[in-house]
């Protein structure tokens, strides 16, 4: 979810179906709002990032409904693919892979020693796997010298 304003989005569950519930019957009608409101499911709901879970005789039709978010719950605001996937175990995945990135990226830019040292501990917590303190360049440079 982006944000027109640069905020924190705040939507709930419920407000995020009835938009998409909404944006459905208009451009579709009842056929349309019927088929969504029985393969639609919101399965995460976490900070600004949406997993869904649509049906295969669904996917056509929120596909179109997708791109025509522009509010949601009165927030402007549009909603990015990330990634599609035919199973929720792939889509989890790739979830704790974009967050495990966003954590590297804000390791990368920290200058605060305190700062970092609780972004490597969260990495390490949550991923369960050493951070990338080094760049790939620097890593073979340090694989050279040794």
């Amino acid at each position: 979810m982006l944000t027109n304003d640069g905020s924190a989005p705040t939507p709930h569950k419920s407000t995020i179906f009835k938009e998409l519930m909404k944006l459905a019957t208009e451009m579709f009608g009842d056929f349309g709002y019927s088929i969504l409101k029985m393969s639609l499911s919101i399965r995460v709901l976490d900070e600004d990032v949406i997993v869904l879970r649509v049906s295969e005789g669904g996917n056509k039709y929120f596909g179109a409904v997708l791109p025509c978010v522009h509010k949601i719950d009165k927030q402007p605001m549009v909603l990015q693919t990330i990634f599609i996937g035919r199973s929720m175990r792939s889509c989890e995945k790739r979830l704790i892979q974009t967050r495990r990135n966003e954590l590297h990226a804000a390791l990368a830019k920290c200058t605060n020693t305190a700062t970092r040292t609780q972004l490597l501990e969260a990495i390490q917590q949550m991923c369960g796997q050493p951070a990338r303190i080094f760049t790939d360049e620097q890593r073979r440079d340090q694989e050279r010298s040794a």
